[in-house]
């Protein structure tokens, strides 16, 4: 049922190279493959200078192909095949509610239902479906939409292949992601990126609701730049090292640089649980047992402790290395400092041997 999405574009290759274009880095992950065991063979992250990317458009081609030239170079990829990642504003995600039809009626009926959601021709979109179910009365029926704009697309594959590589597959964020983990078939994965927030619902292993939220790691930076009087990289080493959102300190600017993460983070709490609130609302049988926190905005001290109480759930921070085997070469402490901002890029690099 879900494979027509899993396969967006194009059949993946067994040995692949996942490449993930973030607003803020390019992350790249090889995997090799001992029988039916994936093996990390080689990953890098690079980061972008502002205007590359921007919501969900490519403003600077040569730019951003002149660092993942350097990227590849510098990681010593070796696959030619690449599956690359949409999400984020150039992606939309859509659970639809629509009567019962044939496949044939379907298709012509998203095309209708796709007009709703973009103020841009449907025929300038690549799109894709699932019907996910039964809806609440028999007639009816559940369909996930999955739909990204022809220009991205055409753009990073024209990209991919312009520094040697051959794109042969485009997937999904929330697909890619989840492919790392082992025990979250009735779970809520949030992705705290560089200028939003993924949260994905899912249900018996699919995604019935994925909604991104303008709140990200770029947005903590600037509260701590602002507050601190500091410099934007100054800002980013602090908030990974130093600020712990329960601890108390001496220094007047690292209390009220933690007071004013909380109010960030007390905005994101009430997104999140507007997304649930929507949804239970929809789909009174839907049970989601844990919150798992993914993405570089994730990195904060103490997250964990302080969303699982208002949440009423437990949350874990995901590792997106546990169905890999880790050769003895690579550093183990720098993958668990890198950890969260690779998820997507392992779980494309995954696909390759159709997990």
């Amino acid at each position: 049922m879900w494979k027509r999405i899993q396969k967006f574009l194009l059949k993946g290759k067994r040995d692949v190279v996942g490449i993930d274009i973030g607003t803020g880095a390019i992350k790249i992950v090889e995997i090799s493959w001992n029988k039916d065991q994936p093996v990390l063979k080689s990953l890098g992250i690079e980061m972008l200078p502002p205007k590359i990317i921007e919501d969900g458009q490519v403003f600077n081609s040569k730019g951003l192909t002149d660092i993942l030239i350097q990227l590849l170079a510098k990681t010593h990829i070796s696959s030619k095949h690449a599956i690359i990642a949409v999400g984020g504003r150039g992606m939309l995600a859509r659970e639809l509610i629509l009567p019962v039809m044939t496949k044939e009626e379907l298709q012509e009926a998203i095309k209708w239902e796709l007009e709703k959601y973009i103020p841009y021709p449907p025929n300038s979109f690549y799109f894709d479906f699932s019907i996910m179910g039964k809806g609440e009365i028999e007639s009816e029926i559940k369909v996930l939409l999955v739909a990204a704009p022809h220009e991205f697309i055409n753009t990073i594959t024209s990209i991919v292949k312009n520094v040697g590589l051959i794109p042969v597959a485009i997937d999904v964020e929330p697909l890619a992601l989840y492919r790392t983990f082992t025990d979250a078939e009735n779970a809520m994965i949030i992705d705290i990126g560089e200028l939003l927030s993924q949260i994905t619902v899912f249900q018996k292993g699919i995604p019935v609701i994925i909604r991104n939220i303008p709140l990200g790691g770029q947005r903590m930076t600037e509260v701590i730049m602002q507050v601190q009087r500091i410099s934007s990289y100054e800002a980013e080493q602090l908030k990974k090292k130093h600020i712990d959102l329960f601890s108390f300190d001496s220094s007047k600017e690292r209390n009220e640089t933690k007071q004013q993460l909380e109010l960030f983070f007390d905005e994101f709490l009430r997104d999140v649980r507007r997304t649930v609130e929507y949804y239970q609302l929809q789909n009174k049988m839907m049970s989601i047992d844990k919150i798992y926190l993914t993405g570089g905005g994730s990195q904060i001290k103490n997250l964990v402790s302080y969303l699982s109480k208002p949440l009423d759930l437990p949350v874990f921070m995901h590792d997106p290395f546990v169905k890999l085997k880790i050769p003895k070469s690579f550093d183990k402490s720098y993958l668990q400092k890198i950890a969260p901002q690779l998820g997507v890029a392992i779980g494309l690099s995954l696909r390759g041997g159709g997990k």
